[in-house]
């Protein structure tokens, strides 16, 4: 069929005003005009219908769904994380974005062997931070044997390997011969 033939419409005027009898009209119009008019009438009944529906039901939104979904998801992990015994929130981090980076779920990645070496290492660097930052003298190491009194007692002079600074060690070397010289005699064996 020619989109051009021509379609006809029967239209009836059921009651008139009155009361007069219906009449029959015959109205000529073109095939797309009448697939026009079908189209634009499911339209409007589309429409009504969509007007008629209470109004009450809440709709939920595309946005909405995928909150709940990245909240249910983050309990979740955190669910996985406590179960797998990181709470610490620099593990925790350190957890997220090593499944980030290599694109896996957190539950694969707490199995995984090589993050397991990343965590302990991590907690290890963490403990002993810790550890060493409530010890008082910086260094850790005795200052006795920065003491003339120490090497005199000890009888003989400190080498470069003992105390490596030159300035503390020359003194100490001076403080025994100093102390030799006092006693009359010398502090080393003869």
């Amino acid at each position: 069929m020619d989109t051009n033939e021509k379609a006809v419409v029967d239209a009836q005027n059921n009651e008139a005003e009155g009361g007069a009898e219906s009449q029959e009209e015959t109205i000529s119009i073109s095939k797309s005009e009448w697939e026009k008019h079908q189209q634009t009438l499911g339209s409007l009944k589309r429409e009504l219908k969509d007007l008629r529906k209470p109004k009450d039901e809440p709709k939920e939104t595309a946005q909405q769904t995928k909150s709940d979904e990245s909240q249910l998801l983050a309990k979740i992990e955190r669910m996985s994380l406590r179960q797998a015994g990181i709470t610490d929130p620099e593990d925790v981090e350190l957890a997220q974005k090593t499944a980030k980076k290599w694109n896996m779920d957190i539950d694969e990645v707490l199995s995984d062997p090589d993050f397991k070496i990343k965590l302990e290492r991590q907690q290890t660097e963490r403990a002993n931070t810790q550890a060493t930052s409530k010890v008082k003298g910086g260094t850790g190491g005795s200052q006795a044997k920065n003491s003339p009194d120490y090497w005199k007692a000890k009888g003989v002079p400190p080498t470069p390997a003992d105390i490596p600074d030159r300035k503390t060690r020359a003194t100490i070397i001076r403080a025994m011969m100093s102390n030799a010289k006092n006693a009359g005699g010398k502090y080393w064996n003869e």
